[in-house]
């Protein structure tokens, strides 16, 4: 599993250098492209004025772009050395400001970044954020996208050498208070139909084996079979319709929430969000077994989303008391309390209405989530060393889901 997790980051890893496409670039030059770009230093800190001259430049001549730091003038593909001088001799005297040529005109690098952003060149593409800009230093269109390197390989090796891609956040302020259909794991939910305001959260979308039904996943304990599930505002009222509980194991704490009236209600990406408002999200790339000392992230409706909390036990079984929700047979785990130096125990910990919230690790590129399981609640132990009650969180392994409840955590 660890195995195959690495493999995956290691494919996440190549969106943000391009080595695929880089390795590929040793073909003769399209026709698209021009000469290759040679870059210049960095110019030193410009003065409003220089900007301003700088601008009326650009208005002027049909400048492609202008380095973030002033140090490179890009004309486009094609521009005449006369057009240059002309540029060169209008540059402010202190701008330290080089003019080069593009290896685009206007027109190529308009239909580059329409292509781009048309996301029809991979069947999944259309499923993940992009934005593009001409950066005039390295003479190339960036992505910046939060797509794996398995869906932009195909649009790099469309434009050999002209793009670079780069991982990137990309954050709709579509919150876990105001999601909707297809509903993303660490959505904020609220039951009805005797449920009373009792609210929790939605985990990750599951798919079943056998008849590939979508659900989403929550705490066992949260509602009751048949229970509508809606999504929960700030305050506490009741937002968009998200499916009805059809199936439950009480013996794993875990329920299956079902969106009755389309085949495709859930998708796998997880609310990741530290603030109420931020739309932040990570794509579920995989899952990874609970380890002892394995730093994991939970992202709940309450506490929000907070990490580095190690795993200390992953064998673990509980009943809550005051009814039949138990985790039997070890399949839960504990993770607790993070935190920084000199205490490494003041960290955040979870808190009631964060119960079905995805517990899951992440990599360097921070926007991938591996399930690890699902929130289930909290144990206070007592500890000799201190004389005081320790508190726990308490999770339910991935693997129990999918293997008791014939699933598989979907993926992309």
């Amino acid at each position: 599993m660890r195995s195959a997790r690495r493999s995956k980051r290691l494919a996440l890893a190549l969106v943000g250098t391009l080595a695929v496409a880089r390795a590929t670039l040793t073909v003769s030059t399209p026709a698209w492209a021009g000469s290759s770009a040679t870059q210049a230093s960095a110019s030193t800190e410009l003065s409003q004025h220089d900007w301003t001259q700088l601008g009326k430049i650009q208005a002027q001549h049909s400048v492609l772009g202008i380095a973030d730091t002033g140090a490179v003038l890009r004309l486009p593909a094609g521009a005449s050395a006369g057009e240059k001088a002309k540029v060169e001799a209008q540059l402010p005297a202190d701008a330290h400001t080089v003019v080069r040529t593009s290896r685009f005109s206007q027109s190529q690098l308009d239909r580059i970044q329409k292509t781009a952003t048309a996301r029809d060149w991979n069947s999944d593409a259309d499923k993940y954020g992009l934005a593009t800009t001409y950066d005039a230093t390295t003479d190339k269109v960036i992505i910046n996208t939060d797509a794996p390197a398995s869906v932009t390989r195909a649009l790099a090796e469309k434009y050999p050498g002209a793009l670079e891609v780069r991982q990137a956040r990309l954050e709709s302020q579509r919150t876990r208070f105001g999601d909707a259909q297809p509903f993303w794991g660490g959505d904020a939910l609220i039951g009805s139909e005797g449920s009373g305001a009792a609210s929790c959260t939605a985990g990750f979308a599951v798919k079943q084996k056998a008849t590939g039904h979508l659900y989403m996943t929550t705490a066992g304990h949260c509602y009751g079979l048949n229970t509508h599930v809606y999504s929960r505002g700030q305050n506490n009222g009741w937002g968009n319709w998200v499916g009805q509980v059809t199936r439950r194991n009480r013996d794993i704490d875990t329920e299956l929430i079902q969106n009755t009236l389309t085949s495709a209600g859930y998708d796998s990406f997880i609310f990741t969000g530290g603030l109420a408002s931020s739309g932040a999200t990570h794509f579920v790339h995989g899952t990874e077994s609970p380890s002892v000392s394995r730093k994991v992230c939970v992202s709940g409706s309450v506490s929000f989303n907070h990490c580095g909390h190690p795993i200390s036990n992953t064998s673990y079984s509980i009943c809550y008391s005051g009814g039949i929700d138990c985790i039997k047979n070890g399949q839960g785990f504990l993770y607790d309390r993070g935190g920084t130096y000199p205490t490494y125990n003041n960290g955040k910990l979870t808190q009631g209405g964060d119960s079905g919230a995805p517990i899951y690790t992440t990599d360097d590129t921070d926007s991938a989530a591996w399930i690890v399981g699902g929130h289930s609640g909290l144990i206070y132990t007592s500890s000799g060393a201190c004389s005081c009650s320790v508190p726990h969180m308490v999770g339910v392994s991935e693997y129990a889901i999918v293997n008791n409840l014939g699933v598989s955590v979907l993926t992309r």
